[in-house]
């Protein structure tokens, strides 16, 4: 997977501020990078036009920063309507590989993130998402990856290895042990081995062909944990400053727009920076 064009939507506030930096350093030589800052519809015409203006002035000034060898690949719109709907379709119309968002206001725990415009762009969009968390001092150095085996997280962890081609790599995959009858216990533990030797097969042929496309130099060690999935990511995650992960539900009643109650909890409670991906 290769990185060509990141888009970044800002609310203006210096949360977005940091993800602007961040995208700016992910920013690929040749790349392309637009911020987009979406006025809300509805609001009395010379408000929003008023509120245009100064949003497009206050673009430009950021954008400043960017060197001027680098600074023809950037560029910043100012559109109104439907925040988040607004951000996944300039996504889609404009190739963008990487939609890059600020964490939103200061929400402890997961039931008050759902509704969100950050929720809803990671709930919808078909495009990976890198919500930014702390301030950029460095290129990303150490990426924890909590590998379901899902289709999602395989994308994730493609643009990872992208954005992050020189971090050491940790890939952690852990399930809860099966409830079953004692008669039960030995074929459960076998199919626990086939499906845990079926991920690894999976999480090493991605990095390979990932990294034999992009020349990537990770550093990459998989890890196998019967525990508690949250606690054995959350646990990890201290170490990180990136985390990856599929954002979907595998449940049976899962729908293809719900977050799994785990990547909820982990986008809130991670104080590192977190890359996620739909299937």
């Amino acid at each position: 997977m290769f990185l060509s064009h990141i888009l970044v939507a800002s609310d203006l506030t210096d949360r977005s501020d940091r993800a602007l930096l961040r995208a700016l350093r992910l920013m690929p030589q040749d790349g392309r990078l637009t911020v987009l800052h979406v006025i809300a519809s509805g609001l009395p015409p010379e408000l929003a036009a008023e509120q245009q203006r100064a949003a497009e002035s206050f673009l430009a000034r950021r954008l400043q920063r960017v060197p001027p060898e680098r600074a023809a690949g950037c560029g910043s719109i100012v559109l109104t309507g439907n925040v988040f709907s607004t951000i996944i379709a300039e996504a889609i119309a404009r190739a963008a590989d990487l939609i890059v968002i600020g964490k939103p206001g200061n929400h402890p725990y997961a039931e008050l993130f759902a509704g969100t415009t950050a929720e809803r762009v990671i709930r919808f969009s078909d495009r990976t998402v890198l919500m930014v968390k702390q301030s950029t001092r460095e290129h990303y150095q150490r990426v924890l990856v909590a590998f379901d085996g899902s289709e999602g997280v395989v994308r994730a962890f493609q643009m990872a290895l992208a954005i992050a081609p020189d971090a050491e790599f940790r890939i952690v995959h852990a399930w809860w042990s099966p409830h079953v009858t004692l008669g039960e216990i030995e074929a459960a533990r076998q199919e626990i081995h086939d499906e845990n030797k079926r991920l690894k097969e999976l999480i090493a042929d991605a990095a390979r062909q990932t990294v034999t496309a992009s020349g990537a130099a990770a550093k990459i060690t998989i890890d196998l944990v019967e525990n508690n999935p949250y606690m054995v990511v959350a646990n990890q995650s201290s170490w990180a400053d990136l985390l990856v992960m599929g954002t979907h539900s595998k449940g049976r009643l899962a729908s293809t727009v719900s977050i799994g109650r785990l990547a909820r909890h982990l986008l809130i409670e991670s104080a590192c920076d977190v890359l996620t991906s739909r299937p």
